[in-house]
């Protein structure tokens, strides 16, 4: 009885020394990875316009932010030297019609002196004269019309006025005076995404978008389309969304172009897109029962004996294959199966082989 006391108690003893594990039983379910992007919408074309050359701004009617209508003016401009032009070219003109009047006057009395040398010189002189004030008049009609048309700048099509450069009393000075979006193309937004993410994404179909701001509508956008981009490390924040365990994983990334025609949607607002890529019924196990050996994945499972004094637990490593990951769980594909135990937590370092209690 002694000897029986001694070894129950003593094996007592030995349990307490042994490492105490937590465990788990792992279940089949979906592995979902969840993505988040961000960007700007902005209008999708811009035009710059500009006066005539060298003509200094008069009056600048639009500022950033107008909406303007096709033909409206925006911006006028000093045409004083054109004007000044015109009245020197009006001048010629009206001193070639008064000698188109004398040339008239020398040609009816040369077909009355009867002299043929004379009435061919003055018809030739006459008809000079009028092909010069036919020149005159043509040049002033030009300096006319750009004086109409470079007078002012006006909207070649409805839009948003996004940038003035033209100042009061300064010549266009190789910037643009106005640049001008077109309402008619719409909004659009860049987008980059982990390459996982847009697996099921097509150019042309339709995406929600989540608008930021006092409205934080939703509206529906359409992709343009779908191209390669830079590849990130998976650690440096860069990926748009959930990257898992990748580690140093660097991650091929996509660009996404978006346009968007709906009222809701403003020039300068903030949007969010949220993709989920799930995988389907997989063994998932939890993170942090997951070890790594020379690249090689596995956990801990807990193997049975029976004893003299009833079943013993101990380590047994269990090599698995990881197909997926995301921040807290893993899918597994061989290795395990679904409902086994594995230890997810040890007071102590452990070892395949080694003897715990739970």
């Amino acid at each position: 009885m002694l000897l029986i006391l001694f070894t129950l108690f003593s094996n007592t003893l030995a349990a307490l020394t042994l490492p105490k594990v937590a465990v788990a039983s792992v279940g089949r379910g979906d592995l979902s990875h969840e993505y988040h992007g961000t960007g700007v919408l902005e209008w999708k074309e811009e035009t710059e316009l500009s006066g005539t050359s060298g003509w200094k701004v008069k009056e600048v009617k639009v500022k950033a932010g107008d909406t303007v209508k096709k033909g409206q003016t925006l911006v006028t401009y000093d045409g004083k030297e054109v004007q000044q032009q015109i009245l020197d070219e009006q001048g010629t003109l009206a001193k070639l019609k008064m000698s188109a009047g004398s040339l008239k006057y020398a040609l009816m009395e040369a077909m009355q002196g009867g002299d043929e040398k004379t009435i061919n010189d003055a018809t030739n002189a006459y008809k000079s004269s009028g092909i010069d004030m036919d020149t005159q008049e043509r040049r002033i009609q030009v300096l006319q019309d750009s004086l109409n048309e470079g007078g002012k700048l006006v909207a070649p099509f409805s839009g948003t006025v996004t940038k003035v450069n033209a100042k009061v009393g300064f010549a266009a000075a190789g910037a643009p005076d106005v640049v001008l979006s077109d309402h008619s193309q719409g909004l659009g937004l860049e987008l980059s995404l982990p390459a996982q993410a847009v697996t099921d994404l097509k150019t042309g179909s339709e995406i929600d978008l989540q608008l930021d701001g006092e409205s934080a509508a939703q509206v529906k956008g359409r992709i343009e389309s779908i191209a390669d981009s830079d590849a990130v490390n998976a650690n440096s924040g860069n990926g748009g969304g959930d990257t898992g365990n990748a580690g140093n994983a660097i991650v091929q990334m996509k660009k996404l172009s978006i346009a968007v025609q709906d009222p809701a949607a403003k020039n300068g607002t903030t949007v969010q897109v949220d993709l989920t890529q799930s995988l389907k019924d997989v063994v998932l196990v939890p993170n942090e029962a997951v070890h790594d050996e020379n690249g090689k994945k596995y956990v801990f499972g807990i193997e049975p004996k029976e004893g003299p004094l009833g079943n013993a637990f101990y380590v047994r490593k269990e090599y698995i294959t990881v197909v997926d990951s995301n921040e807290t769980q893993s899918a597994v594909t061989d290795g395990i199966f679904d409902q086994e135990q594995i230890i997810m937590e040890s007071s102590k370092p452990l070892q395949e082989g080694d003897r715990i209690r739970m």
